[in-house]
């Protein structure tokens, strides 16, 4: 009898095969050629799931998103009870800056997902950029001594406090920037160095209401 085909098996096999791809070469290496070369199948098994390259992107990208989900989030998400409310916010922001290997393999995925997005605009806007707003928005609200927002769906939108707005994106432009020059200028910025500076800008923000119950 002919062996039964585990589908969602041979579909996250592509997935691995393809975020092993994008940590080599990017999203341009994301190819039918490509990732079949690299999970061991012909490229006639691999048009059996995508019928082009576009499929195929778009489902690597989405396979990009769950893995930075499945590492990211456990570690932002873990509860803080020591230090002073700017170490317990920097230990937070600091897990979306490549500050060792692990990091900067999740910086090369999430590049990845901005490239996708940028050539593919989503229709409600970039989804990658609102998961860091909202998360940014978090953290400057819990400095000024806000209660946090469980719901996901309010942490999205505006905060009611013109304070948080404007320091989220002030630290959203500065942490992109640190990423940025972390990975193209390694030689210029040291971790120590880019994670003092996240220090120095969180010390900075106005009105801070340290509350030991905000992240917990």
């Amino acid at each position: 009898m002919p062996r039964l085909v585990d589908h969602d098996q041979r579909r996250a096999e592509i997935g691995e095969a393809a975020i092993r791809v994008i940590l080599r070469e990017g999203l341009t290496g994301v190819t039918v050629r490509g990732i079949a070369a690299e999970a061991g199948w012909s490229t006639g098994s691999l048009r059996h799931y995508f019928g082009n390259q576009h499929e195929l992107q778009a489902y690597v990208v989405r396979a990009a998103t769950e893995t930075l989900h499945r590492r990211v989030l456990p570690r932002v998400q873990r509860p803080r009870t020591e230090g002073s409310v700017v170490d317990r916010i920097a230990g937070i922001v600091e897990e979306n800056l490549p500050l060792d290997a692990e990091r900067r393999e999740e910086y090369a995925l999430w590049a990845a997902v901005v490239e996708w997005e940028r050539h593919h605009p989503p229709e409600n806007g970039s989804v990658t950029w609102d998961d860091q707003r909202a998360l940014y928005r978090q953290c400057i609200a819990a400095m000024r001594g806000h209660e946090p927002v469980r719901d996901p769906d309010r942490a999205a939108h505006p905060h009611p406090d013109p304070q948080v707005e404007l320091w989220a994106a002030l630290l959203h432009t500065f942490v992109d920037g640190l990423a940025s020059q972390l990975v193209n200028t390694p030689g210029e910025l040291s971790p120590g160095t880019a994670a003092a500076l996240l220090r120095s800008l969180l010390e900075a923000v106005p009105g801070q209401q340290p509350d030991p119950h905000a992240l917990q």
